[in-house]
């Protein structure tokens, strides 16, 4: 049986999922068991728009939010993207 603390974060990111999803974005899907700061990834094909969602508990402080934010700043700006089929 999963801990408590994944079955809530589990939750959170399907919330987060549909949230995008409601938003319009034709991608919105979680990346399950992640050990990445990536546990979300929404994309709008309209814009272009990849998002990258890293879900904590709304319990976490502030600052503990801003170390994640700044250690995963790299992950903003411009990438070359590439589709393959394999």
């Amino acid at each position: 049986m999963p801990n408590k603390n994944y079955e809530r974060g589990r939750r959170k990111e399907y919330k987060i999922t549909k949230k995008y999803k409601d938003l319009g974005y034709e991608i919105a899907q979680r990346s399950a068991g992640s050990h990445s700061p990536i546990d979300v990834f929404a994309i709008d094909k309209s814009t272009k728009t990849i998002k990258l969602i890293q879900a904590k508990p709304d319990s976490m402080s502030k600052n503990a939010k801003q170390k994640i934010i700044d250690e995963n700043q790299w992950l903003n700006g411009l990438f070359k993207v590439i589709f393959e089929v394999v």
